[in-house]
């Protein structure tokens, strides 16, 4: 796979990207599950309905799911279990597809019953939902509270090498093999002590294999780490080193050259949230990247995260998109779609109207040929979000799906 596709993902899916979180679905609106482990009370239904009637008492529900889900682990229900509530929760409420921060928390809880067991937890995650944010979280819940010597992290390198590779009772899709390089460049700066030389060096070493590279998603994973803190632990390892305006943010991210620099622009998103909300802000933001190829992966990243921050609203992507210089319209039309089935595969059918939205602008290929190419890099084949996102294709693109024709079709480079 090449660089630049493989970055492409990791930005929106860190936001992570975001993480992260692993099921296989095994009917259309709730997946399979594996049998329950515990003999409970109460169906799963009810424990949805509980959290939802505490949350509607918050201003902004989703976080307050980011809390109240987790807690019932204390009470009997599995991991699995939790990402099931959740599933039930997005389905009543026709909302929280983001859940990136719960993936987090609930993978951390079940890592912290036996954190030596972190990687049958890394198998164990949900396919298709929280943008892989439960990879992300049982990485960090292994290690964030340790900071390794040098030796100590060549001991633990051959393990990490493997780690986001096939096998061991994973069978990463390409989204879920790029998120989990992500995760290793959040993982690489608990292990230096926010080095972030050190932690990028530790990603040239981890991401990148023969002829596959997935060094530049690690590195966003590492300034990731820097710009967007979410734990109490997040925010003390990155203190002494977060820039905290934009000028400082560019400032700091000019000590880097060329990919690294690119990076760490890309990440400092937060600081200039409210501009890129806009068309003119985000064109500006993305300016301040060196290279056209760094320029596209700025648009591909921040139109991923725009997009879960619009909620996945049709009425506020279009304009956004429409805005944009013409050589930008196709890309961002076709990102924001690819957002969609990234963050859940139950977002297919308003993933398919922003194609037809494209194709009002004449760019309609541009942004079917992304889903096409996302039917295999998301979904494992024959899988039911593999046959939705299928079936929900116009011809010839439908067709061209059900063959497997998307493992080998991906937007030409000039168009990323």
């Amino acid at each position: 796979m090449d660089k630049t596709k493989i970055t492409l993902i990791s930005a929106g899916a860190a936001f992570f990207l975001g993480v992260a979180c692993i099921f296989y679905i095994a009917k259309v609106g709730l997946p399979e599950l594996p049998t329950n482990l515990f003999t409970k009370k109460e169906p799963l239904e009810v424990y949805a309905k509980e959290v939802m009637e505490i949350c509607a008492r918050e201003s902004y529900p989703p976080k307050c799911y980011d809390l109240e889900i987790p807690k019932l682990m204390d009470r009997g229900l599995t991991m699995e279990e939790g990402f099931q509530v959740t599933s039930l929760i997005q389905e009543k409420t026709n909302g929280y597809f983001f859940c990136h921060v719960l993936g987090h928390n609930l993978a951390a809880k079940e890592t912290s019953k036996n954190p030596d067991d972190w990687t049958s937890v890394v198998a164990r995650c949900p396919v298709g939902m929280c943008s892989n944010g439960c990879l992300h979280g049982s990485f960090q819940e292994k290690f964030r509270d340790e900071s390794l010597t040098d030796d100590q992290i060549k001991d633990v390198t051959p393990q990490l090498q493997q780690i986001c590779e096939q096998g061991g009772g994973r069978n990463f899709t390409g989204l879920e093999q790029a998120s989990c390089y992500h995760a290793l460049g959040h993982l690489s700066m608990y292990l230096t002590g926010a080095d972030i030389k050190a932690s990028t060096d530790l990603c040239n070493i981890l991401a990148k294999k023969g002829t596959t590279d997935y060094t530049l998603t690690c590195f966003e994973g590492a300034y990731m780490q820097i710009f967007q803190p979410l734990e109490p632990e997040d925010f003390a390892l990155v203190k002494d080193i977060a820039p905290t305006t934009t000028k400082e943010a560019e400032k700091y991210c000019d000590t880097f050259s060329g990919e690294y620099n690119a990076a760490c622009h890309r990440e400092s998103w937060p600081l200039y949230r409210d501009s890129l909300k806009e068309s003119e802000g985000l064109s500006y933001f993305c300016s301040l990247v060196p290279g056209e190829a760094a320029i596209r992966r700025c648009y591909n990243a921040m139109i991923y995260v725009l997009t879960a921050q619009f909620e996945f609203d049709k009425a506020r992507i279009v304009p956004l998109c429409e805005g944009l210089p013409l050589d930008r319209i196709g890309q961002c039309f076709a990102n924001a779609a690819s957002r969609h089935v990234e963050t859940d595969y139950r977002l297919t059918p308003q993933a398919i109207e922003l194609c037809k939205e494209a194709d009002k602008n004449g760019v309609g290929d541009r942004c079917y040929r992304e889903l096409l190419f996302y039917s295999s890099f998301n979904f494992h084949q024959d899988s039911e979000a593999f046959k939705t996102l299928c079936a929900a294709l116009p011809e010839p693109w439908g067709t061209q799906c059900k063959n497997g024709e998307g493992k080998n079709t991906r937007p030409n480079q000039d168009e990323l």
